[in-house]
């Protein structure tokens, strides 16, 4: 414990000296105007307590692509409840004005790009597009469970147990765009995947995205390749707007995953978002004709209330073998945002499955998380969580002679954090340093023939991202 106290002494001092330094599925509420008004082109998004007004359909397109707005007019408190509206030119604030019975009012010119920056898109042909995308985490990890000599064995977070260690997380580099209005495309690599062999839950295949989507369907999207399966809502958000340094257990055992098949994403009505995905069961980059039967899987997220998000998900299918055993997946999730007006994230998330196992009894499991963050002065922001995952709910039969607790083989983790965000509470995704502290109690944990079962963690964790 003194070994881990230094550490983490050091790992504050840190911290002190590099915060300063370093310190959709979205509810639609928009119309197309009539022909009357000579022919204006109009729709409006609400979006983590946001609202975005587009004045082209061509522009609405690219953002639901990329969900970047690019050179916009951006009006504090101006929208119906109070709300950050950003508008694509003067022309969509006019119509926004007209839909909502709004008087006009003064509002600042779109701040011309800086002179000499570098690109992230370029044209390609008359319509085409081509986009860059980078997520960059370098990690510092400490650890006071015991050293284990043997050599097995790994924290929550990936590290071998014990090891207090430098890690590069990822390094995920992407290009989206399109062909013409109808034709996109994405592929995203992490080559820090072919680095860290040995840590747990990395499977070394620098590929990770890959398909091709028609957006030809107003307002629906419709892929096939690689990507990940629909479920939850933590599983399914980027790496790069995670809440904490890393994703919640029971996500990560369940719906952290890519698998090749059918993707689609669609606002079927103003405030409800489907999702959902066939794909071969088979784990990323694996090439396999051994289970011909689809996991389906699919999402709903409702959004009636602005910032408030809840819905399910699950999947329906079979693990990765020619016996076709079954799997299951079925949870639930509510996240609240309130954005630069109210900056209090809230979420809760509940997931459960099982995985047939021939002659054994299903393997179920079950686990679940709530967070709350709150960012202070639009740089500093404190939050924290508690996750637990049952590994193996049958565990009390004492399958194949080995005794287990009553409840299974459980990972209780309490997580408190302190977040630095340079740029501000809206842009926490562009650079971020995150400190966070890490109390893991879990069933029967051995080191070196030892019950180690309560340790501590922490990570500074930094992060850039565009």
């Amino acid at each position: 414990m003194k070994r881990f106290l230094n550490g983490l002494g050091a790992l504050a001092l840190s911290g002190a000296v590099l915060l300063p330094a370093a310190l959709t599925g979205a509810a639609l509420l928009g119309f197309t105007m009539p022909a009357a008004a000579q022919g204006l082109w109009y729709k409006e998004v609400e979006k983590d307590g946001r609202i975005y007004v587009f004045n082209t359909d061509k522009k609405y397109k690219e953002w639901l692509v990329s969900n970047d707005m690019g050179v916009a007019i951006t009006m504090l408190g101006q929208g119906s409840n109070g709300e950050t509206v950003v508008a694509e030119n003067e022309t969509a604030i006019d119509l926004y004005n007209l839909k909502h019975d709004r008087p006009g009012y003064s509002r600042p010119a779109p701040k011309p790009a800086a002179a000499g920056g570098l690109p992230t898109a370029l044209k390609i042909g008359s319509e085409g597009e081509l986009k860059f995308g980078l997520l960059l985490q370098s990690w510092y990890i400490l650890d006071d469970s015991p050293y284990s000599t043997a050599g097995g064995g790994n924290s929550t977070l990936g590290n071998n147990i014990g090891a207090n260690t430098f890690r590069l997380r990822r390094a995920e580099i992407k290009l989206n765009g399109k062909i013409n209005r109808d034709w996109g495309f994405e592929v995203m690599l992490d080559p820090s995947k072919a680095i860290s062999p040995q840590t747990a839950g990395t499977d070394g295949k620098i590929l990770q995205d890959l398909a091709v989507t028609y957006t030809g369907f107003n307002g629906y999207d419709l892929s096939l390749g690689q990507k990940k399966i629909v479920l939850t809502e933590e599983g399914v958000r980027s790496s790069s707007e995670l809440d904490f340094p890393e994703r919640a257990q029971i996500i990560r055992a369940y719906s952290d995953r890519r698998e090749t098949g059918f993707f689609f994403k669609g606002d079927i009505a103003e405030p409800v978002t489907l999702w959902a995905s066939a794909t071969n069961g088979n784990p990323s980059n694996v090439l396999s004709d051994t289970n011909d039967s689809l996991n389906a899987c699919g999402r709903m997220d409702l959004k009636f209330v602005p910032g408030l998000n809840f819905g399910g998900s699950g999947c329906y299918g079979a693990v990765q073998t020619s016996a076709h055993l079954i799997r299951r997946r079925v949870g639930g999730h509510a996240r609240f945002n309130g954005g630069s007006a109210f900056p209090l994230i809230v979420e809760f998330e509940y997931l459960s499955g099982a995985d047939g196992r021939a002659g054994l009894n299903d393997l179920r499991k079950d686990g679940f998380y709530g967070s709350v963050l709150y960012t202070i002065l639009d740089r500093v922001q404190i939050g924290a969580r508690y996750d637990l995952i049952t590994n193996d709910k049958d565990a009390q039969n004492g399958e194949n002679g080995v005794a287990k607790s009553a409840t299974g083989t459980q990972i209780k983790t309490w997580t408190l954090g302190l977040h630095w965000l340079p740029l501000g509470h809206d842009k926490y995704k562009n650079v971020s340093l995150k400190l966070d502290y890490f109390k893991v109690q879990q069933d029967g944990r051995m080191v070196n023939g030892a019950l180690s079962d309560s340790y501590n963690e922490a990570l500074l964790a930094a992060q850039v991202a565009f």
